[in-house]
């Protein structure tokens, strides 16, 4: 549930109330799958009781009061156990890495190592215990490096590309600061990242999420983004991506929402709804994702460089456009059982604050009393008490943001995914229902210390159990990266998907509309270039024309 609202005589919704005299109540319920009800009470004192009875079933301290650990799954659920779905090592050998044997001429593919001087979670809480480093780069190393980045959320390996050996790589900001620190070990990290596949003539690519003002406002924190001067700029680059933070994507949402909830649209046209639609700024930060991915995917399958990507503390933004790209760049991603190892990959493993930006236990501060009664100025002290000690500012819609964008992929390509929009749909609804216990914590290490995947149900178990459900009727499959790689350009590229960054829509099915109510007036998006080296983007452009036409020259 997102909200509640207890109101005395409420005239003002679109279906008629009881009038003052009868000291009739309205309760309200904004819930997070963007349904709202509302119900009429003829006697104030019961709409009270059921008001009070709710929030106190609702408003919890502990995740360990969640639904999760009592739900016993249906019989169609009982046969799986998705906890296991994902095992760190089985999934970068499926992308090409070697962790035996040595292998000089293999694209780097023999030039990683798991490392588990995480296993307890002292070097990084909010990392795995299992993470991916190179090779040649030491654990005395890396206990020098965590220190330089924002959490010690340190360089680590998110996704090796066997296709040309590049990778993706993810952390947290530097840790730079007004005095402009230096990091020797973090440096000599990223130097072992870029020369692991031997392609050193590569100018390889550092990406800071956040818009370039956002990120030299940290210094003052005591945070920044990388000097370039300490990172070869004179053989590597740097790109700022503007994404905006998440306080910024909470009130874009937050205006949606707030439409939606005071009425639907009029018969005949509200000639203010797509104006007022427009005004949250929702696709436009839609746009801008999924232009950020554009980018990378031409620089990472076309260019073939490594990407070193980060936010402020690497565990929002930076799961959004990795994982995009992934998906992308490797049709795995797009069926049902790789997409589920991408979410306990990047978003579950690498740990995305899914208890704090769902705001699991803070749903007190979401009760208001309207009413006149005596006991209003009591309740509304009370809800101030609880908006102080657990403030909802950190609440944010990063994980439904990244599924938009994984809509407008289906949208764009109905034949490359396996999950069809309803997937996407429910998965929404799962991540607030606190019925299963894949959302419910903010890391690995409180999963572990929660016993979760003893205690509750996976969530995928839910989506395996109902399959035909989920599946896209369309799907036409795809080579997988476990296929061979083509030797021609035709091949390499076939399975990789470009975005279209200006073909965006509000995702209607989502909040319960028609789509002429959400985009019949909508306008294009063309979202702000992200701020990059002069013509990179151009280069990248040519660089697809020119196979294009090195395919029609070959017919």
């Amino acid at each position: 549930m997102y909200r509640s609202d207890y109101e005395e005589d409420s005239s003002t919704e679109s279906i008629d109330y009881l009038g003052p005299e009868t000291r009739g109540a309205n309760l309200k319920l904004f819930c997070r799958d963007y349904n709202f009800l509302s119900f009429d009470f003829n006697d104030i004192s019961e709409c009270r009781a059921a008001f009070e009875s709710i929030m106190r079933l609702t408003c919890i301290d502990r995740i360990d009061k969640c639904y999760a650990f009592l739900y016993e799954p249906i019989g169609i659920e009982s046969p799986f156990n998705s906890w296991n779905d994902y095992d760190v090592i089985r999934e970068f050998e499926r992308e090409g890495l070697h962790f035996k044997g040595n292998d000089s001429d293999s694209l780097g593919s023999f030039g990683w190592r798991i490392t588990k001087l995480n296993a307890d979670y002292n070097l990084c809480e909010s990392y795995p215990s299992q993470i991916c480093i190179p090779r040649t780069f030491s654990d005395t190393m890396l206990g020098h490096t965590v220190r330089s980045r924002s959490k010690r959320r340190f360089p680590a390996l998110a996704y090796y590309y066997k296709k040309n050996g590049c990778t993706i790589v993810r952390s947290s900001q530097p840790l730079v600061g007004l005095k402009q620190n230096r990091s020797f070990q973090d440096e000599k990290l990223l130097y072992e990242v870029f020369r692991t596949n031997g392609r050193e003539d590569k100018r390889n690519l550092i990406v800071d999420a956040r818009p370039m003002t956002s990120a030299l406002a940290q210094v003052a924190l005591g945070g920044g983004t990388e000097n370039m001067d300490n990172y070869w700029g004179d053989r590597n680059r740097k790109l700022f991506l503007g994404l905006e933070n998440i306080h910024v994507m909470r009130e874009s949402i937050g205006k949606i929402k707030d439409l939606l909830k005071n009425g639907d649209v009029e018969e005949g046209g509200d000639l203010e709804w797509p104006e007022k639609l427009s005004r949250s700024g929702w696709t436009g930060h839609i746009s801008g994702l999924l232009r950020s991915t554009d980018l990378l995917v031409k620089w990472i399958h076309l260019q073939g460089v490594h990407i070193v990507i980060h936010c402020s503390d690497g565990w929002d933004r930076t799961p959004q456009v990795i994982s995009l790209v992934q998906i992308c760049i490797d049709p795995y991603f797009r069926t049902l059982e790789g997409f589920i190892v991408l979410v306990e990959k990047d978003w579950c493993s690498f740990g995305h604050r899914f208890n704090e930006r769902c705001g699991h236990l803070q749903k007190e501060a979401k009760f208001y009393n309207y009413t006149s009664d005596s006991n209003f100025r009591k309740i509304r002290e009370l809800n101030q008490a609880f908006k102080h000690q657990q403030s909802t500012k950190f609440e944010s819609p990063v994980f439904q943001q990244f599924l938009d964008c994984v809509y407008q992929l289906i949208r764009q390509y109905p034949t490359s995914f396996e999950y069809n929009e309803r997937f996407l749909r429910r998965l929404v609804y799962h991540l607030y229902s606190c019925q299963y216990g894949t959302f419910l914590e903010d890391c690995e290490k409180e999963r572990v210390e929660l016993r979760l995947s003893e205690r509750t149900r996976s969530v995928w178990d839910y989506f395996k159990a109902r399959r035909g459900q989920f599946t896209n009727e369309y799907y036409e499959g795809g080579r997988g990266s476990e296929a061979e790689d083509g030797d021609g350009a035709e091949d390499e590229d076939e399975d990789v998907l470009y975005p279209n960054f200006t073909d965006v829509i509000y995702w209607y099915q989502l909040y319960g509309k028609k789509y002429e109510e959400m985009n019949e007036l909508k306008q294009p998006v063309v979202p702000e270039e992200p701020k990059e080296p002069p013509n990179e983007a151009k280069l990248a452009t040519e660089v697809v024309l020119e196979r294009k036409l090195e395919r029609l020259e070959i017919e």
